[in-house]
């Protein structure tokens, strides 16, 4: 009887914490994708969700509500998705004018774009070298690589993860989405089973959304380069264009398991180098043929 009273004061503790904290519900939403994303990219799950809490505002700003972009990710010269506009930081002769965000259809499209943008951009690359367990390490890299301007940016980030306990998310554990210290073993059991189904259902949704975004599409083989769509990765293209993912990745220079970015060219074909000129040999007949010609990738 003592175990069932604590069972359900337990629940109807947590239902008012999470009422009353929207972050509760937010961890709860999305933890999942953070997860997936971190499988995917190496960057720690808890980082991204205390990322995304600080820059959505728990889901609560106007461009996570209007656009599902939860990272303030902007357009950049190389979009050509759905674009939402709103005042930031952009001036136009000395006039604050809005600024060009991007749309996303789902918000994990948002936190897929998010990781994008981190294994893309050199500045970050050393982060990839830090343990994905240690959070305070990349808390800190990430001001120092000139992410945010906040000069606090870090320090907040550690505060979010330690006060959720979203470092467990880097062990694909669940977070005690709570404030009080009532996190015990007696509540363990009856949370187990709605963790699960709840992670297997967000699981599920996100996977079938990322087959979604990369349905096959007709392409010209004979083609030089390839402007990369919006969630394809160079798997996608080789596979679109039979061409070697190694060769192909080799090609473009990008390091290993980096993705390219939206809108970036990505060439197809090997470039004969002009600085260089073809080697040549003499022939029995005396006339000059070529033997080599120089590449680079």
């Amino acid at each position: 009887m003592t175990r069932i009273f604590l069972m359900l004061f337990f629940v109807s503790l947590t239902a008012f914490c999470m009422a009353e904290n929207p972050s509760l519900n937010y961890i709860t939403q999305y933890k999942e994708i953070a997860i997936l994303e971190m499988q995917r990219t190496g960057i720690p799950a808890s980082i991204k969700m205390a990322q995304a809490l600080l820059e959505s505002g728990a889901g609560r700003s106007t461009l996570a509500r209007n656009a599902n972009n939860h990272f303030g990710i902007k357009c950049g010269g190389s979009w050509e998705g759905e674009t939402y506009y709103r005042e930031d930081d952009d001036y136009y002769k000395g006039k604050l004018v809005k600024s060009c965000f991007r749309k996303f259809d789902s918000v994990y499209q948002s936190f897929e774009a998010h990781s994008n943008f981190l294994i893309n951009q050199n500045r970050y690359s050393f982060l990839f070298e830090i343990p994905v367990s240690d959070y305070e390490s990349w808390a800190k890299g990430l001001r120092k690589a000139g992410y945010a301007t906040d000069k606090s940016y870090s320090i907040k980030l550690i505060e979010i993860i330690e006060k959720y306990e979203l470092y467990l998310l880097d062990q694909n554990m669940t977070p005690f989405e709570g404030d009080s210290s009532l996190a015990n073993a007696e509540s363990e059991d009856f949370d187990t089973e709605k963790n699960a189904h709840d992670s297997e259902n967000t699981s599920k949704t996100y996977k079938s959304e990322r087959n979604r975004s990369r349905r096959k599409v007709s392409v010209n083989k004979n083609a030089k380069y390839h402007i990369v769509r919006e969630n394809q990765s160079l798997s996608d293209i080789a596979i679109l264009y039979e061409i070697d993912e190694t060769s192909l990745r080799l090609r473009n220079r990008l390091p290993k398991d980096a993705e390219p970015l939206s809108g970036e060219k990505i060439h197809l074909k090997k470039k004969i180098s002009l600085t260089s000129r073809p080697k040549f040999e003499r022939v029995p007949n005396g006339d000059l043929a070529s033997v080599k010609a120089e590449f680079i990738f």
